[in-house]
């Protein structure tokens, strides 16, 4: 109740109050479907005893709504989260901020406000945003965006909020060499995956000289490594310092990669050549923050964290993701 009060969701007692709105929106797990304001009504006698109008109904779908469950989801990913992650390596940061995203199908009637992929997929689709600080505990952005616009065009549009010694982890729908340099310049941090296709330089005798996958490989296997890092540049110009660490995958996940990239490179008419095969071999991970602060077992450890975001958000995203695009649609 004190969350509804603090968003202005409650200012009155009401036959509608916040326990009762929560449950006909997010805990009706029997379907899958987004139910119309009538359905809503009757559920409401049925399950709860309290007779309301579709119009009464509609009224509580507002701006207080969506801050009402944004404070929910904050506190129920907080309590997940903290009981998964080490803090130790978070008290070394201001904020570590993690964004997510989760796509899915609407219906056609939105398709010139909020256009899908099309092909088979339908003309509207819509992408929430989600982005989470996990050591404040707070929601810093809950968006809904079209279902066509791809994650990273929606990296500008947050990075104004990111300050001095915040670090930024982000998957690779994120991935712009711009967004880095920009985070860099704020003296924030991130640790980031490495787009497959990105070049890795480093310097030799004053020159820059791309990174050889193959000799890395055999060089590693050689001496028993499975994990190591250099210092590298990425990107074009000017090119970005980080740290670059490398991970070997084992046998299966490297051959399922294969099959894939064989399967793909066959229907396109081309061959995987041996440089994408080497690479192929490598899980690589970036970051800016300096090895005396976060060493290298760490890195991988923390951006980890990510996939528990992603776990918990995506979880129960068949009904979730339609009562969350009802309400921001609706406010």
């Amino acid at each position: 109740m004190s969350a509804a009060k603090e968003t202005g969701f409650c200012k009155r007692e009401s036959k509608l109050n916040p326990f009762v709105f929560f449950d006909l929106l997010m805990y009706d797990s029997s379907s899958a479907k987004s139910k119309s304001l009538n359905q809503l009504a009757v559920e409401s006698i049925s399950a709860h005893d309290i007779r309301i109008s579709k119009q009464g109904i509609d009224k509580r779908f507002n701006n207080q709504a969506v801050d009402f469950l944004k404070i929910l989801i904050e506190k129920q990913l907080s309590v997940e989260l903290r009981q998964q992650i080490e803090p130790g390596w978070l008290s070394l940061f201001n904020r570590v901020i993690i964004k997510d995203s989760t796509r899915f199908e609407i219906p056609e009637v939105y398709k010139d406000y909020l256009p899908g992929t099309g092909g088979s997929s339908s003309k509207a689709g819509a992408c929430l945003q989600f982005e989470y600080d996990i050591k404040g505990g707070g929601i810093t952005d809950l968006s809904l965006t079209a279902g066509n616009k791809p994650d990273n065009s929606n990296t500008s549009n947050v990075l104004d909020t990111i300050a001095s010694n915040d670090l930024v982890i982000r998957d690779l729908g994120y991935f712009t060499f711009r967004s880095f340099s920009n985070i860099m310049s704020k003296g924030a941090f991130f640790i980031s995956r490495l787009m497959p296709k990105a070049r890795i330089y480093k310097m030799k005798d004053g020159v820059l000289e791309e990174l050889n996958y193959k000799i890395l490989y055999d060089m590693m296997k050689k001496h028993g490594l499975s994990r190591m890092e250099k210092d590298v540049l990425i990107g074009n110009e000017p090119k970005i310092p980080v740290r670059l660490i490398m991970e070997i995958l084992p046998d299966e996940v490297y051959e399922q990669r294969m099959r894939k990239s064989n399967k793909c490179h066959k229907r396109k008419g081309r061959r995987t050549s041996e440089k994408f095969k080497f690479l192929s071999r490598f899980n690589f991970i970036i970051t800016n923050v300096s090895e005396d602060v976060l060493p290298i077992e760490v890195v991988p450890a923390l951006y980890k964290i990510r996939w528990q975001v992603e776990l918990i958000f995506n979880g129960k995203q068949s009904v979730m993701q339609r009562k969350l695009f009802l309400l921001l649609e609706a406010a």
